[in-house]
């Protein structure tokens, strides 16, 4: 386990404390504007902290838009990903507030007929996500508006185990354990990843709702896919859940401008299945089609998926597959038999 001596560790243990702690009475008393500011403080005290590295952030930006022009300028996206990553942080301390009188004042639902129409189907529908933007919103916005929605994840806490010898301290746990409690208030059915994946086959029988990421890192087959102009790789396991049950997969994504508070929850219509000879060229071509529909975001606003992609990029040492191959090589990085050893470890104790 790390030291808690290290002053940059220490700092973001003490800051989590506080935040789930006596800051989650403040934030759920705090009026909606207050969480831009908050935020705002928030980002710039990391800055002057110096916890976050701005010239892996510039690295990871120019690996994914490669020759292709970024929307804005490195610099203002980064400000702008800090800022959007501390205040969907605070938005969790409220997530027990959230209710169906309330839902309404914090998302704005795009594209609903397209969720209603694959429900007529009768066999259920996928919501695909990546970890883009404040992507558990959608969990609230679909479950306070009625609707029977299911999420296929992990509990938070399942990285103290993977992280052990590189991240994990006792204060850091605490701060996990916080979060799944505030998680497990959403209207929601937590299915977890590693154990039987029946509950997820069985609520799209019962024409239910299911969420799940396409870009987390547990799965047991991959393939490769392209990410704006960089390679990634994926699980397969979505693409063969929407092959086997014929559910409807719908692209989701949550966006939220510099400058408003409520997320917009964006339901795009469904992809089509694309029917190959080789199993394995159509799980890679379906995974692709949503990907470029993904990507397509990212690119558009690459401060949204910006802190993700850093938190991948600093867990590398230890997933089974890496998100990008392209990463630099990680000091005591795991063989991939044992880092699938440890996430599965990590599972059984989840």
């Amino acid at each position: 386990m790390p030291s808690q001596r290290d002053p940059k560790l220490l700092l973001k243990d003490l800051g989590g404390l506080a935040l789930y702690y006596p800051g989650a009475w403040a934030m759920n008393h705090m009026p909606r504007r207050g969480l831009t500011a908050a935020a705002r403080v928030g980002a710039s005290a990391v800055r002057r902290m110096e916890l976050h590295d701005p010239a892996v952030a510039r690295e990871e930006l120019q690996r994914l838009f490669g020759d292709r022009p970024m929307p804005a300028s490195d610099k203002v996206i980064l400000k702008e990903a800090l800022r959007l990553a501390m205040f969907n942080e605070l938005e969790v301390l409220r997530y027990p507030w959230l209710d169906p009188s309330t839902i309404d004042t914090v998302c704005e639902l795009e594209g609903r007929e397209h969720l209603d129409a694959a429900l007529s189907r009768g066999k259920g529908a996928i919501i695909l996500i990546g970890h883009f933007g404040a992507n558990q919103m959608i969990m609230p916005a679909l479950g306070h508006v009625g609707y029977t929605m299911n999420q296929l994840s992990a509990p938070p806490t399942v990285w103290a185990d993977i992280l052990r010898d590189t991240r994990t301290t006792p204060m850091w746990e605490k701060v996990l354990e916080r979060r799944w409690q505030l998680e497990q208030r959403l209207p929601v059915r937590h299915i977890n990843v590693f154990e039987f994946l029946r509950p997820a086959y069985q609520c799209l029988e019962r024409n239910e709702v299911l969420g799940l990421a396409f870009d987390g890192g547990g799965g047991t087959r991959w393939t490769q896919v392209k990410l704006v102009d960089r390679l990634a790789n994926v699980s397969t396991q979505p693409a063969q859940l929407w092959r086997a049950t014929g559910a409807a997969l719908l692209p989701t994504v949550v966006v939220r401008q510099t400058g408003t508070v409520r997320h917009r929850v964006i339901i795009e219509p469904p992809l089509a299945w694309q029917e190959r000879r080789d199993k394995a060229e159509a799980l890679q071509v379906n995974m692709q089609a949503f990907v470029d529909r993904f990507g397509a975001w990212v690119a558009r606003y690459p401060d949204h998926y910006l802190h993700f992609m850093l938190m991948r990029r600093r867990v590398r040492g230890t997933d089974v597959v890496p998100f990008f191959p392209d990463y630099p090589p990680a000091e005591d990085a795991l063989s991939s038999e044992d880092a699938a050893q440890r996430l599965k470890d990590a599972g059984d104790r989840s």
